[in-house]
């Protein structure tokens, strides 16, 4: 025997050979496992024999109760007796029911209830959007609705983040020029972007019960509070939000800049 051939009665030629047989595997571990596998593939297959045999019988089931009951069915003869008549309805009453009740075969594996529980699931889910989506427009859910309310609401809310922007930037520039100034406080609280607490002093706050005083902030509008920006950067430093200039001179300002608005831009 030339060493090129292999010996079929070696371990090494009987360690290749790989039979998955499960009365051929000596390990509890793998021939359990090959029977796991094994119940899991006919699990599926009787599910999809179950599911397709469902379908088939609601089609013959529906095909049947669509068609009229036959004069020779035993149902049909006792009723016959009793006085009812083909196309008539059952009961006392002329306008009862005519039709038999529909029958539907359930093939899902899911409660009686279920169906039921996932439509009213959606329409919730449906009605809280709805409620969320006026409520950032400023529209009470009870409120009756219309196009023109809503894209007006919209309108308003979208000038409301726009105003509150402007008067970051305006608080931002003021503080600035006033610092450089050498100006220590502002004119009025609202001038300057407002401060962080400290821990002390919150925690002094809610120590003293008495009723704080409305801080002047409070006394404008947020469109009040902007004029008010924007005219004391014009008067003090000769400077325009709007146009994001600092003009050299009052006489410079009033010739350049467009006006005193946004709208003047």
């Amino acid at each position: 025997m030339s060493d090129e051939e292999e010996d079929y009665m070696s371990d090494k030629f009987l360690a290749g050979l790989q039979d998955v047989r499960p009365s051929l595997v000596h390990s509890r571990g793998t021939k359990r496992q090959i029977e796991v596998e094994s119940k899991k593939e006919e699990l599926k297959k009787r599910q999809r024999e179950t599911a397709s045999s469902g379908n088939v019988d609601n089609v013959r089931l529906q095909q049947s109760l669509n068609k009229p009951i036959s004069a020779d069915n035993k149902g049909f003869q006792l009723l016959t007796k009793m006085g009812y008549k083909a196309g008539s309805g059952l009961g006392k009453t002329s306008d009862a029911r005519t039709e038999p009740v529909g029958i539907t075969i359930k093939t899902g594996r899911g409660g009686l209830g279920r169906e039921a529980a996932v439509a009213e699931l959606t329409l919730k889910r449906q009605e809280l959007r709805r409620a969320h989506l006026l409520s950032k427009v400023g529209i009470e859910s009870g409120e009756e609705v219309t196009t023109e309310a809503y894209r007006r609401r919209a309108t308003h809310k979208a000038e409301e983040r726009k105003l509150q922007y402007d008067i970051k930037r305006c608080q931002q520039t003021c503080e600035s020029l006033d610092l450089k100034s050498a100006i220590a406080e502002p004119d009025l609280d609202f001038f300057w972007p407002p401060k962080q607490k400290d821990e002390n002093e919150t925690q002094s706050d809610a120590d003293d019960p008495e009723v704080e005083e409305p801080s002047k902030e409070e006394l404008y509008s947020p469109s009040e509070q902007l004029e008010l920006l924007t005219g004391y950067l014009r008067t003090a430093y000769c400077f325009c939000y709007w146009c994001g200039t600092n003009y050299e001179d009052a006489e410079d300002l009033g010739t350049n800049c467009p006006g005193l608005t946004r709208d003047d831009h």
